[in-house]
């Protein structure tokens, strides 16, 4: 009586340890999925776009305008370079980081040829 007890606790505990391994050639879990709770507390902004007469911006990957709700925030305004948006009762600003536009100036001078050099 022993014995048909202590197969069927094998066998269970044999499925349980199977069920916890993940086949390595299986695709990822989709984004959504995977979505941890710090995540959902700052937006993510990648671009801004103004016409002469609207801005939108790209926020979490997409299209949003003033107004305009993404999953827990309120777009509030999007500004030149960023947004303003509301999230738990709080308003917060975001902008997109000022990036380096200056180039230098290229030489006149031309480069000499080293000899021997393959």
């Amino acid at each position: 009586m022993n014995k048909p007890l202590f197969l069927a606790g094998l066998l269970l505990s044999v499925t349980v340890h199977a069920q916890a391994l993940r086949d390595p050639m299986r695709p990822p879990l989709p984004a959504s999925v995977m979505r941890s709770a710090p995540r959902d507390t700052i937006p993510v902004l990648s671009a801004v776009f103004s016409s002469a007469r609207s801005r939108a911006a790209i926020v979490n990957g997409r299209l949003v305008h003033a107004g305009d709700t993404l999953g827990p925030f309120t777009i509030e305004a999007v500004l030149e370079t960023g947004i303003r948006y509301q999230f738990a009762g709080d308003s917060f600003q975001l902008q997109l980081p000022k990036l380096d536009t200056t180039f230098k100036k290229p030489t006149t001078e031309p480069i000499p040829a080293v000899a021997g050099v393959p």
